[in-house]
């Protein structure tokens, strides 16, 4: 489905999650959840959706600028982990750090506590729900180099300042409403709540007003952001999104059991043709059998396979068999118009007895003269007689 599910977490699983399925900048269903655990009314739902957000607090995580970042991901993330370890005073092997590359070429990098990461998936995997896409609240805004971008909802504001993810209750963000005064680097600010609620007069910067921050709106922002790729996204490393087969099956399980039916029955009619096959060659086993005990008396428990191969291999006849076999049959190619119709060879004498069908009496000539010129003998048996339209033979054929 072209639905994407946004979810709007709180400080932890117990919190109530402002969740929304929006898809073309329309909110087709919102509602909230008394905590993530509840999230599993709508699992199903969620499978289906062609992507699953999930909006972090921005005070659980953080992000800061890398104007030139290295161009291997390697590197990249291991200078984004130096970075962020020394900014934040953090022990390195508790952090979880992703990194995105801005599309003016700066690099970003994120940084979340492991235990914190674990615990939205644990909860939200116990929910049934997978996501596809992780990221604080902040990150989900507008990211320019020379705009700040905040949200004020009551007592609460969040934003981009100098690419650097900030999540603060009112009293400090008056503060640091004075630092975009005073940063020469920062343009303008683009601000989305209540304009006459919310506005900062102090602020010496031209804001540009985009809404206002209720959820319905944040809702359309993070679908619009996330379904963009602007957005960073958390889920990298250990903690990428893990392939949900089932969900990815679903669609296809009608026609699944389909085709394994159809793989059933062909099996079975194989299986079936397989055992009549093995029924007849046994058959035609015991009926070879039977001619060759009844053509060899004194061989009554030998194999006609292991019987006829010490014939063609014990004398000259036999030992004449095969280059006569191909002499023939070379010569046989040369002249397409003669039809065999029986042969038979005789081991004793070196030669074989040949039956032969053929339209123009010249077509005999030239296959005998075919077989000399290969040093084979060829003579007629018993004459030429016409049958109807054709004319039949017996030549026989040995060695020189």
């Amino acid at each position: 489905m072209n639905e994407t599910l946004i979810l709007i977490l709180g400080q932890s699983p117990e919190e109530t999650v402002r969740w929304a399925f929006v898809a073309d900048g329309d909110i087709l269903e919102a509602d909230t959840a008394p905590c993530v655990e509840d999230l599993s009314a709508i699992a199903e739902r969620a499978a289906q959706a062609r992507m699953t957000v999930a909006v972090l607090p921005g005070e659980q995580a953080a992000m800061r600028a890398m104007a030139t970042p290295p161009r291997a991901p390697s590197k990249f993330r291991a200078a984004a982990s130096f970075l962020l370890e020394d900014d934040l005073a953090e022990n390195l092997d508790q952090l979880h750090v992703a990194v995105a590359r801005h599309a003016d070429g700066a690099g970003l990098a994120l940084a979340v506590k492991k235990n914190v990461m674990e615990m939205w998936r644990n909860a939200l995997e116990e929910a049934g729900v997978t996501i596809d896409h992780a990221a604080p609240d902040y990150a989900f805004l507008p990211i320019e180099a020379e705009r700040a971008a905040i949200v004020c909802q009551g007592e609460r504001v969040f934003g981009v300042f100098a690419r650097q993810g900030f999540a603060i209750e009112r009293p400090l963000a008056d503060a640091l409403a004075v630092m975009f005064a005073d940063d020469e680097n920062i343009e303008s600010i683009i601000a989305f709540g209540d304009p006459d609620a919310e506005r900062i007069d102090y602020l010496d910067k031209p804001t540009e007003w985009r809404g206002p921050s209720d959820d319905a709106s944040l809702f359309r922002l993070y679908a619009q952001e996330a379904q963009s790729g602007a957005a960073p996204n958390l889920l990298q490393g250990d903690y990428r999104k893990r392939r949900d087969w089932r969900a990815a099956v679903g669609p296809w399980r009608r026609a699944g059991v389909l085709a394994a039916a159809c793989l059933i029955a062909f099996v079975g009619v194989v299986v079936s043709d397989s055992v009549r096959s093995e029924r007849l060659a046994d058959r035609l086993d015991q009926e070879t059998l039977a001619l060759h005990q009844a053509a060899f008396p004194d061989q009554q428990n030998a194999s006609p396979r292991e019987h006829a191969r010490r014939i063609l291999a014990a004398s000259d006849g036999g030992a004449s068999f095969l280059p006569l076999s191909t002499q023939f049959a070379e010569s046989l190619e040369q002249n397409g118009n003669i039809q065999v119709d029986r042969i038979r060879y005789n081991a004793a004498r070196s030669e074989f007895s040949i039956n032969l069908r053929f339209a123009d009496i010249n077509d005999l000539e030239a296959l005998k003269q075919a077989l000399a010129a290969r040093g084979v003998n060829a003579s007629e048996a018993g004459g030429v007689r016409r049958t109807g339209n054709a004319f039949v033979g017996e030549l026989r054929v040995g060695l020189s």
